[in-house]
């Protein structure tokens, strides 16, 4: 039986659209700073960087612009996302920035030549376990040696939160869909080691 493409709840705040064709998501906006302060550790100096479930576009066109010796691919598993992240390559004008791929990363992956690193933003706490399992092993089989695997979202340590908004924001991922939700780090680490990776640093 052919499962059906991998489908996110609708949990972000609602995104702006720009004039011209762009869309603009405020929790994007939010946490750039953070996550390209911590990327920047691990990306590498040539070949390419996919980034899974791309969403509007805003980060990889703004960290193609910073990095322009490396090839910047983005993705998503969304078709309605593919304006909104050309809008952005477009509008950034960055030669190393790809056009975005249509990727269900719990799929079997393309191939992607010279992968170094593969990033993904607040994907794994809205799919299910089995999902999360199958994105850890295509970005495993997929990246070239010595790459990395970048993973920012929110997660659980030995099934604890660690606020009470984290744990109510389970609750309601929950309610929608009994299988999505927050991740225990010691399940993350597991399942990455589980294939072939191993967990250089939590933060």
């Amino acid at each position: 039986m052919t499962q059906p493409p991998l489908k996110l709840p609708d949990t972000a705040p609602t995104s702006h659209a720009l004039p011209d064709g762009r869309l603009s998501a405020p929790s994007a906006e939010r946490n750039a700073a953070p996550i390209f302060e911590r990327l920047a550790d691990y990306v590498p100096d040539r070949g390419m960087v996919l980034e899974l479930a791309s969403g509007t576009g805003q980060h990889i066109a703004a960290l193609a612009g910073m990095y322009p010796d490396v090839v910047w691919q983005p993705s998503d598993a969304s078709g309605e996302r593919m304006d909104s992240i050309t809008a952005w390559r477009a509008h950034r004008g960055a030669d190393n920035l790809r056009d975005p791929v249509l990727l269900d990363a719990s799929k079997p992956w393309p191939d992607f030549p010279d992968l170094r690193l593969v990033y993904l933003v607040n994907l794994f706490h809205l799919i299910p376990q089995d999902d999360a399992e199958a994105v850890i092993r295509g970005a495993a089989g997929a990246l070239a040696a010595g790459g990395h695997f970048f993973i920012y979202g929110p997660f659980r340590t030995d099934g604890t939160f660690r606020s009470e908004g984290d744990a109510k924001f389970h609750a309601s991922l929950n309610a929608q869909n009994p299988l999505i939700g927050y991740k225990d780090l010691e399940w993350i680490e597991a399942e990455l080691c589980s294939a072939g990776l191993s967990l250089v640093a939590v933060h």
